[in-house]
């Protein structure tokens, strides 16, 4: 962790980084980076461990660390999808189900986040530390597998009806 924080730390001065950083201020931008830096490396915690470098430099604030997390999530559905090639349906399906759930989780929560930040209640602008990044990673998935669980039959019937027996 301190030799990734030691290698972004120049690129909190560079104009150019702070520029592209303004990209991630749309959470669906954020959310698909997320998404894809981690589908690409196929590690949720690299790409953890990554956003943390970056927060340590100041340059990602909450508004965008809070859609980049849960983008992440998505993306780490990538490895199990890739698992699930040639596999039997069974596990096929439980690699959907995973997806569903991080789609669902994400798209529920980042409504939430996105309501609590259109009232003040949270401020997107808010300084990070690089726990805080862990933090929002173990809640979104803590509170993700709460508001689901309920729903764990319907993915179960979603992804049975995505991965068919033949």
């Amino acid at each position: 962790m301190i030799a990734m924080s030691g290698a972004v730390e120049p690129l909190a001065e560079s104009s150019h980084f702070a520029n592209a950083l303004l990209f991630f201020s749309n959470p669906l931008a954020g959310l698909l980076a997320g998404a894809v830096l981690t589908a690409v490396i196929q590690s949720s915690s690299a790409s953890v461990g990554i956003l943390q470098a970056l927060t340590a430099t100041g340059a990602i604030r909450l508004g965008m660390a809070v859609p980049i997390v849960m983008g992440q999530n998505i993306g780490t559905c990538v490895t199990a999808l890739l698992s699930g090639v040639g596999a039997e349906v069974n596990a096929r399906r439980a690699a959907f189900v995973h997806l569903y759930f991080n789609v669902a989780g994400a798209a529920v929560l980042l409504t939430v986040f996105l309501l609590l930040t259109a009232i003040g209640v949270i401020s997107p602008d808010a300084l990070l530390r690089e726990s805080d990044v862990a933090l929002i990673h173990t809640l979104f998935n803590a509170t993700a597998t709460l508001l689901l669980l309920p729903c764990s039959r319907l993915l179960v019937r979603l992804a049975a009806h995505t991965v068919r027996e033949k």
